[in-house]
C-alpha cells in the first residue's frame, strides 16, 4: 500500500494540511468565510478537501472559491470557482470527508492561498483551533463576490482557527513527494508568530526548498495542540472550562486520516508524546505505543522517523520518564524508525537538560518560540529522507 500515484494515475501531492478537531459553536452560520493557508507545493491544478467529521448535522456551503492572496484578505484577480461533483454548492453530512473537483488554478509553492465559501445553512463544529494565522469572517450575507474595493469592509471579523477546510493537494509540474510531520502543539507551531510560517514543518519546508533538486518535497503539517498519542482529551482539562474535544482524537487513532491518507506523501516524521508524558503516562507505554504507530505506518510509508521528545513543563516525578523515552529513542529507535532525529538537544538548557532554553523559550516553558522552531528543523537530518525522486 502507498499514497503515490500508479503508473498512468494523476499524481495528487498534498501542499497543505490542517488535522481537524471539534470545535466550539461560533455562530458562522449565514457568514462568508476567507480563508488563509500557506502552500508548501505548487502545482498546474488543485483540489480542496473538506470535512463536516465532528458535525452534528449537515453543513451546506456555496459560492465556493480559491485565489491567490494579495494582502489580507484581498485576492488577486485570479478566483477560480470550486465544484463538487460539477456543482457550486455542496452538504457534508455529519461524519462525512468530501474532495472536490479538479481546480484550474497554477499556484506556485510558497504563496498564500485564499478558500471563500458561504455557510449556507447548518453549524461550524469542524475544524483547526490554533492555526497562528489569520483568516477573515463576514457579517451575515453572502459577500463572496463583493468587489475588490470593499474586500475590507465586509471582511470585519478575524479568526485564528481554520474551519471545515482539511487540506489542499495538487497536481505538480515536477516529480514530487510529501513528508507529514505528525504531533501537538509543538508541531501545529504553539508559541510562533501569527502569520509568519514559524512552525518548525514550516523551516523543514523551506530547507528542503533550499537544498533544491530531488531533496524538495511537500511538508504537511498534522500536529494538533494538546493531542496525546496513547488517549484522546487531555485529564481535568473539562475542569479548567476547556472542552477537551478540542485536543483532538487520540493520535494512535487520528493517524488513520491524519497520516495514512495523505495524497503522495512517502515520508512520516514523528514528533509527539509530551502531553502523554505530562499528564502520567509511563515511558514504557508510550515506547510501546511508538512501537505500534511505526509497524502501522510501514504499511504505507517508504520512511518512518522517530524524534526526542522536547524539555520543559513536566512534573517533577515524570521528568525521569522523559529521559526513559528518549534514551530508547536515541539508542534503540533505529530498531523502530529508519532515523531518530534529535530534537530536544539543541533545546535544552544547558544547565538543566529537563528545561528549554531561555532564548527558545515562546515564554510559557513549553513551547518554542521561532528560534526554537528554526533549530528542531535545523536538527532534521535531511538527506535521510526520500526526496522526490521518480
Amino acid at each position: 500500500m502507498t499514497n503515490r500515484a500508479s503508473s498512468g494515475q494523476v499524481n495528487w501531492v498534498g501542499a497543505w494540511y490542517a488535522a481537524p478537531s471539534r470545535m466550539l459553536s461560533a455562530s458562522l452560520s449565514g457568514r462568508t468565510l476567507r480563508q488563509i493557508v500557506h502552500l508548501h507545493a505548487g502545482g498546474t491544478q488543485l483540489r480542496l478537501r473538506l470535512s463536516n467529521r465532528y458535525g452534528d448535522a449537515p453543513v451546506t456551503l456555496a459560492s465556493l472559491s480559491v485565489a491567490p492572496v494579495l494582502q489580507g484578505p484581498l485576492l488577486s484577480s485570479e478566483t477560480q470557482v470550486v465544484r463538487f461533483a460539477g456543482e457550486p454548492t455542496v452538504t457534508l453530512a455529519p461524519g462525512q470527508d468530501v474532495v472536490s473537483d479538479p481546480v484550474a488554478l497554477r499556484v506556485e509553492a510558497f504563496s498564500d492561498l485564499a478558500i471563500t465559501f458561504f455557510v449556507a445553512q447548518g453549524e461550524c463544529l469542524t475544524g483547526h483551533m490554533w492555526a497562528q494565522q489569520t483568516s477573515y469572517v463576514s457579517g451575515i450575507a453572502d459577500v463572496a463576490a463583493a468587489p475588490a474595493e470593499a474586500t475590507f469592509l465586509v471582511y470585519p471579523l478575524q479568526t485564528t482557527s481554520w474551519w471545515l477546510i482539511t487540506g489542499i493537494d495538487v497536481i505538480p509540474s515536477a516529480p514530487l513527494n510529501a513528508v507529514v510531520a505528525f504531533g501537538s502543539s509543538t508541531t501545529d507551531g504553539t508559541g510562533s508568530t501569527l502569520n509568519a510560517n514559524q512552525r518548525w514543518p514550516d523551516y523543514l519546508a523551506r530547507r528542503l526548498r533550499d537544498a533544491g533538486g530531488t531533496r524538495f518535497m511537500s511538508v504537511l503539517n498534522a500536529g494538533l495542540g494538546g493531542n496525546q498519542l496513547t488517549s484522546s482529551g487531555i485529564p481535568d482539562a473539562g475542569e479548567a472550562g476547556i472542552p477537551p474535544f478540542l485536543f483532538g482524537e487520540a493520535g494512535r487513532t487520528r493517524l488513520t486520516w491524519d497520516v495514512l491518507a495523505q495524497a503522495g506523501a512517502t515520508d512520516l516524521i514523528l514528533h509527539i508524546g509530551s502531553n502523554d508524558l505530562r499528564f502520567g503516562v509511563a515511558g514504557a507505554t508510550l515506547i510501546e505505543t511508538f512501537q505500534q504507530v511505526a509497524r502501522q505506518a510501514r504499511q504505507t510509508y517508504q520512511r518512518v522517523f522517530g524524534t526526542t521528545i522536547l524539555p520543559g513543563g513536566y512534573p517533577p516525578e515524570q521528568v525521569e520518564q522523559r529521559q526513559l523515552v528518549n534514551t530508547w529513542l536515541r539508542e534503540q529507535g533505529d530498531q523502530w524508525f529508519d532515523a531518530v532525529f534529535d530534537l530536544a538537544a539543541p533545546l535544552a538548557s544547558a544547565e538543566n537538560e529537563a528545561i528549554i532554553r531561555q532564548e527558545c523559550d515562546s515564554g510559557d516553558e513549553i513551547h518554542p518560540n521561532d528560534e526554537g522552531y528554526r533549530r528542531m528543523a535545523e536538527a532534521i537530518d535531511i538527506t535521510r529522507l526520500s526526496g522526490s525522486l521518480v
